[in-house]
């Protein structure tokens, strides 16, 4: 009896925790997806969502000098993800959508001998309204250009 209740307790966890586990697989495909289409590689070791402090942070590299447009595709890419953890609440019944309030991205520029670091942060609504194209890149930028920083 008591080898049982283990078992249906441990089923049960693990039952629980696949949603979890498949909401993050699920939020960092639609990232790397996204990324891709720019030509930009990325692994789920560059990223975590961190559910604690309900935010998502990524590092890119740039490939030269082009540090806002990689800064942008990063900020972009989560946004797509967070529409599309939205949508699958909708669709799908019990789904438990991850939706960060924080976004970070940094993104490493390999010039010169030390490669510069640049760190930005922007809000899960200001990143959505990127991803689907009701904010501008230019306004983008200029709501976040107080949090981008050297590192």
């Amino acid at each position: 009896m008591k080898s049982i209740n283990r078992i249906l307790i441990l089923v049960l966890f693990l039952v629980l925790s696949s949603q979890t586990l498949h909401a993050n697989y699920a939020f960092y495909r639609k990232v790397s997806s996204t990324c891709k289409s720019y030509r930009l590689e990325v692994t789920t070791d560059n990223m975590d969502l961190d559910l604690e402090n309900s935010d998502f942070s990524i590092s890119l590299e740039s490939r030269r000098n082009n540090f806002e447009m990689v800064m942008l595709i990063g900020f972009a890419s989560a946004g797509q993800a967070i529409i599309h953890q939205k949508h699958l609440q909708k669709t799908i019944n019990n789904y438990k959508a991850i939706v960060p309030q924080k976004v970070n991205v940094v993104v490493t520029v390999p010039l010169g001998r030390d490669k510069t670091i640049f760190s930005a942060e922007a809000s899960s609504t200001i990143v959505q309204e990127l991803a689907d194209g009701t904010l501008d890149t230019a306004d983008f930028m200029r709501k976040i250009k107080d949090s981008i920083q050297t590192l």
